[in-house]
Formats: C-alpha cells, sequence, structure tokens
C-alpha cells in the first residue's frame, strides 16, 4: 500500500533532519485526525506544483526556515532587540532575492501545520472566521506570500473569489503555481501591490480580508490596518495575525503585548471579535522572551461606535 504524503513526510525528516521530528510529532499529536486532514491537503498541493521531489525539497526548506527561527531568537535573548529595524533592509537581503525568498516561503509553508501552535491557528481560522462567511464571498489577502492561507479560504468557500496583494514577485509566482495545483487559479489572481499603498486603491473591493504575518515586518504597521479597513465593505470581517517577541531575521517591529495588536486595529476603525494568542510548547531554558503567534478577528466598524 502506498504510503501517505505525511508518512513520507515524516520518514524524511526522521532521516534528514532528525533534529526537526520532534517538532513534528508534537503537532501531529496536538490534533491528530486535523493534522493529516490540513497537512496532506497542503502537502499534496506542494507536490502538483514542484513535482514529486517537491514535498522533500520543501522539507528542506523548513528544516533550514526553523534553524533560522531559533538561531534568531537565541540572538534576540542575548540582545533584547530585534536585529533589523529597516524594511529596506530585509528587502534587499531576503525580500528582492528570489532563491532566499523562494526557500524561506517554503518553509513558513509547512509551518503552517508543522508548528503545533501555528496548527492551533489554522483550526482558530476555520472554525472563528471562515465559518462566519458566505461561500460566495469576495477575499482580499494582503501579502499571501505563499499563499496558503487565501487558497485554504477558497478550498473551503466554493463560490468565493480571491485577489490577493504582495509588493513580492517570488510569492507571487509561489502563490500563483499553488492556486495551479490545487485547481483554484480560476477563483484567485496575485497583483503586485505595497501593502503601505492599499488606502490609494479603490473602495471597497470585499467582504472579507486576510492578512497573517505582515505586521511585524512593517515600520508602520498602522498603515497596514488603515489600509485593510479601507479595502473592506462596512460591516466587513478580517483574519489578522501577528507576532509577539517572536525574532526572525526580518520581523523589525517588536510588539510585547496582545493588547498592542488590538489597539492597532480598534484605532484603524475596526471591532475585534475574537482573538486567539498561542506559544510553543518548548522553549529555550531561562528564557526573558516568549514567541508568541496572535490571530485576531475583526469587524470594520458600520459607523463611529460598532
Amino acid at each position: 500500500m502506498k504510503s501517505t504524503l505525511v508518512e513520507q513526510l515524516f520518514e524524511y525528516v526522521g532521516r534528514e533532519h532528525p533534529r526537526s521530528l520532534v517538532g513534528l510529532t508534537e503537532s501531529r499529536n496536538s490534533s491528530a485526525q486535523d493534522f493529516d486532514r490540513i497537512a496532506e491537503r497542503y502537502l499534496s498541493w506542494c507536490v502538483a506544483a514542484r513535482g514529486e521531489q517537491g514535498l522533500f525539497l520543501a522539507a528542506d526548506s523548513f528544516a533550514r526556515f526553523s534553524s533560522d527561527v531559533n538561531l534568531a531568537q537565541g540572538r534576540y535573548e542575548l540582545a533584547g532587540r530585534y536585529e533589523n529595524k529597516s524594511f529596506e533592509d530585509c528587502r534587499k537581503a531576503v525580500y528582492d532575492d528570489a532563491a532566499t525568498m523562494t526557500d524561506y516561503l517554503w518553509g513558513v509553508y509547512l509551518s503552517n501545520f508543522l508548528w503545533a501552535h501555528h496548527l492551533q491557528l489554522m483550526h482558530f481560522f476555520e472554525q472563528r472566521f471562515l465559518a462566519r462567511l458566505r461561500s460566495d464571498a469576495q477575499l482580499i489577502e494582503v501579502a499571501p506570500g505563499h499563499g496558503g492561507w487565501g487558497l485554504w479560504a477558497l478550498n473551503r468557500l466554493q463560490q468565493a473569489t480571491l485577489r490577493g496583494y504582495d509588493v513580492s514577485q517570488t510569492s507571487m509566482n509561489i502563490a500563483g503555481s499553488l492556486a495551479q495545483a490545487a485547481g483554484l487559479a480560476d477563483r484567485a489572481a496575485y497583483q503586485r501591490q505595497d501593502a503601505m499603498g492599499l488606502r490609494d486603491l479603490a473602495s471597497p473591493q470585499a467582504q472579507a480580508c486576510i492578512c497573517c504575518f505582515l505586521v511585524e515586518h512593517l515600520e508602520q504597521p498602522a498603515e497596514l490596518l488603515h489600509g485593510m479597513a479601507h479595502m473592506l465593505e462596512p460591516g466587513g470581517l478580517a483574519f489578522f495575525t501577528g507576532a509577539l517577541t517572536a525574532a526572525q531575521v526580518d520581523h523589525i517591529y517588536e510588539f510585547r503585548s496582545e493588547s498592542e495588536l488590538v489597539v492597532l486595529a480598534e484605532q484603524a476603525g475596526f471591532r475585534v471579535l475574537e482573538t486567539r494568542s498561542v506559544a510553543p510548547g518548548r522553549l529555550m531554558r531561562r528564557a526573558k522572551f516568549l514567541p508568541r503567534s496572535m490571530a485576531l478577528v475583526l469587524q470594520k466598524k458600520t459607523n463611529e461606535h460598532w
């Protein structure tokens, strides 16, 4: 009997990247049925987009990405601050380098379900955000990166359409290839656009917005939330995530408390409907900082108060 893609992934990681296997096992044990359901779909898109070796190439990218994150968090613990403060420095080092960006994005793609705390956010996304949307909703995705969040929404909402805006051509190429592989290319379109310029675009464009793990990459995070609100109809919903005290080479805005993200959303004209803050189960010894990922379900206010 042919092994599943999940089984192939575990076998390969156990052989080639044994240090990463503990995290994979932790994630699968946290919710085995949901893990296999989500992982198998994500991995099938990966293989369809990249060929038979795509699964193993992505696993290599994930191992490098996880190692880089751990090293960055260690440097953050020592310095007490993020390494970079300039978006332009990160653009030159990461976003505009196609090879670096490709490796990075495939690593992030697998982290959606291979990190146990990110798998929790996938559950939250499905159960507390997508469940609120009409099946024919018009969606926008700001900085889709690999495109996995928006494509998961289209996979669940059978008549929905999505337009993604990203500053990176590499991101749009990968998101487009995954949309084609998933059979969703007729409902997903991607356009090059800086997230800091959303308020220059026509409005409103959608009933719902997705923006995952962009805000910590920006020098002016408030402008992102204002741009998202600009793109939505009154009463429109948004799924928004951010990282707190979680270092990466391209994280430049350091959020230290969950309330900071809540305040940003409220000041941009959103009502905060629900939040979920999660953290990895394994930490450095005597760590000062708890790396967290926070998700918020937001609703654009229809008037000054709600």
